[in-house]
């Protein structure tokens, strides 16, 4: 009879803001009932002190033991990897990311099994373990935050000015409480004339997006349709009293080049027919949030050149933030060139210069970017999250055996998951061979 895996947690230490965990206590202490053993390696950042996992049956390490399943978030650094083991974590990996080269090297010479959350996926696609919501979320009151700030500081009035960033509230029950404050200032005072009618845009439907929505609806928003968007008038006060929220579908942010109907099969197929429908959005807005994906098949939703050309000729240009939640450098909003950080969350772009100060008061976009946006919300995010993967991470331990790829009694969602395995790519993941090549 074959001995259960023993599970261990990986402390995560990518930066100071990182003290999220893949298991909470709660889940630890459920493994254990179970059988499954369970190591924590020590840390001082995690959200959960050491004495809390000790309490809930864990072994508290310096260094793991008998660990050979090892549970983490981002990916980890590659002189700690242990030989022939099971490592599930956002590898980052897998869309051929040359900054992670290293790591996928590393993971195939010590024969380790690699299981990447970002595969386990259901039967339409949908990511089944993520971090989606709490990262639209806290980018969502980050955008928020840099708005009002930056309209603070061009002398206009808002609702948002006193709205704190999603770090510094620390959790999601505290940032209600703070956007409960926020809509009550929009219903009694509502927006300034110089930025009314009050318009956010939304780029992509998955979780990301609907985070940032859920905000969005906390403070009272208004769907709308693009076309009804240049009818809102400054003069009605039901208008100054309200957030309108414009959510993109992919025929209203693309068009054919040719002058064709969109098609999303085509799309897909040839992204090459197609480009950008926005530039007859943007100026329209006040702020854009993108939570979509984009890979270099696809064209770029706003563009550098769109932004300056919209800049000089446009006197009605009202966008001011931009709040990229998907974090994809020079990606579809080419104009994110550098992530941002929490304590420093947005710079600006000017489109005439093409030059970016760190300075909000200066002329230009705002460009949020932070790039690990969960980590705000540490804990409500880590308790979400460890409720996705727990059940997995059970049923892998449990059948006691590091082959997963080729052990038919585990779920194909966690099979067609492994991207490594007794140092070979498996055959879904072959495609990466030719990008280390």
């Amino acid at each position: 009879m074959r001995n259960n895996l023993v599970v261990g947690i990986l402390p995560e230490s990518k930066n100071e803001w990182e003290r999220r965990t893949s298991l909470t206590p709660k889940d630890v202490s459920w493994l254990v009932k179970r059988k499954i053993p369970v190591e924590v390696a020590s840390s001082p950042l995690r959200i959960y002190k050491d004495s809390q996992y000790k309490r809930s049956g864990a072994k508290i390490v310096t260094k793991f033991q008998k660990a050979n399943l090892l549970i983490g978030i981002k990916e980890p650094p590659t002189d700690t990897l242990i030989h022939d083991s099971v490592y599930m974590v956002f590898s980052h990996t897998t869309n051929g990311q040359e900054y992670n080269r290293n790591l996928l090297t590393a993971f195939l010479k010590k024969k380790i099994t690699l299981i990447d959350y970002e595969h386990i996926t259901g039967s339409l696609g949908q990511r089944l373990v993520h971090f989606g919501r709490y990262a639209g979320i806290c980018g969502m009151i980050d955008t928020l935050h840099v708005f009002g700030q930056k309209a603070k500081l061009q002398g206009v009035p808002n609702p948002f000015s006193d709205l704190k960033s999603a770090v510094q509230h620390g959790s999601y029950v505290s940032a209600r409480k703070a956007l409960d404050q926020t809509a009550d200032k929009i219903r009694s005072k509502g927006f300034d004339k110089n930025i009314t009618p009050f318009v956010i845009g939304i780029l992509g439907h998955g979780n990301v997006s609907q985070g940032a929505q859920e905000v969005l609806e906390h403070l009272g928003a208004v769907d709308i349709h693009p076309r009804d968007v240049k009818h809102l008038t400054r003069s009605l006060t039901s208008h100054k009293k309200t957030i309108y929220k414009l959510l993109f579908q992919r025929e209203e942010k693309l068009k054919a080049k040719k002058g064709n109907n969109f098609y999303f099969e085509e799309y897909l197929k040839h992204p090459d027919r197609f480009e950008s429908n926005m530039g007859k959005h943007l100026p329209l807005l006040n702020i854009i949030v993108n939570a979509s994906y984009w890979d270099k098949r696809y064209p770029r939703l706003i563009s550098e050149t769109m932004l300056r050309k919209l800049y000089r000729t446009r006197p009605d240009f009202r966008l001011s933030v931009i709040g990229d939640l998907s974090c994809d450098i020079k990606g579809t909003i080419e104009i994110t060139k550098r992530t941002t950080s929490s304590s420093e969350p947005a710079f600006i772009y000017d489109p005439v210069s093409r030059k970016i100060s760190n300075d909000l008061s200066d002329s230009g976009i705002a460009v949020m970017a932070i790039d690990n946006l969960p980590c705000e919300f540490p804990k409500e995010s880590s308790i979400e999250f460890a409720g996705q993967v727990r059940d997995f991470v059970y049923q892998i331990a449990a059948h006691g055996i590091t082959d997963v790829t080729n052990h038919h009694a585990l779920p194909d969602v966690i099979r067609n998951a492994v991207v490594t395995q007794n140092g070979r790519l498996t055959q879904q993941f072959k495609y990466l061979k030719m990008n280390r090549s």
